[in-house]
């Protein structure tokens, strides 16, 4: 079983997961590509995607492989180790297994557009690439109170 999250809205309190049957390929399958936009601001990193990999018995699998194919010019792609919760795997009620997290930060002070793409190989060989273009938006200001106002 791979899991993989299609890209999240920062905001989306839930995880959308794809559960794929993992089967023995004959050739090496063609990859596919997923297109998506997010918005961010230099002031907190924006998550892109959670990959992670159970074998049929609901036990951990080797992690999916991530690969940068095109850098961000304004900005860092980090993955970070995490571990992915879910009951969306049918018969693996509970399933906990290792994962990989993408996030994207942009540079302090970056504002426009940015761009970044990326593979996440699976441990089956199926290739997944992502191209995804960030908006980059003015970090909110912070307001101080004013002079009569109390804390």
């Amino acid at each position: 079983v791979v899991l993989r999250s299609w890209p999240l809205l920062p905001l989306c309190a839930a995880l959308a997961l794809t559960a794929v049957i993992s089967t023995v390929a004959l050739a090496q399958p063609e990859p596919t590509s997923n297109f998506t936009s997010f918005d961010a601001t230099s002031a907190k990193p924006v998550q892109l995607g959670y990959y992670a990999s159970a074998n049929k018995d609901c036990t951990p699998a080797p992690l999916p492989k991530i690969r940068v194919v095109a850098t961000p010019k304004s900005g860092t792609l980090t993955v970070r180790p995490g571990e992915l919760k879910t009951d969306q795997v049918a018969g693996c009620p509970g399933l906990k297994t290792p994962a990989q997290v993408v996030f994207y930060q942009a540079r302090a002070g970056a504002v426009g557009t940015d761009h970044v793409v990326y593979e996440v190989t699976n441990p089956t060989g199926e290739v997944a690439t992502y191209d995804v273009t960030i908006t980059i938006k003015d970090a909110p200001k912070r307001s101080s109170p004013a002079k009569d106002q109390k804390i």
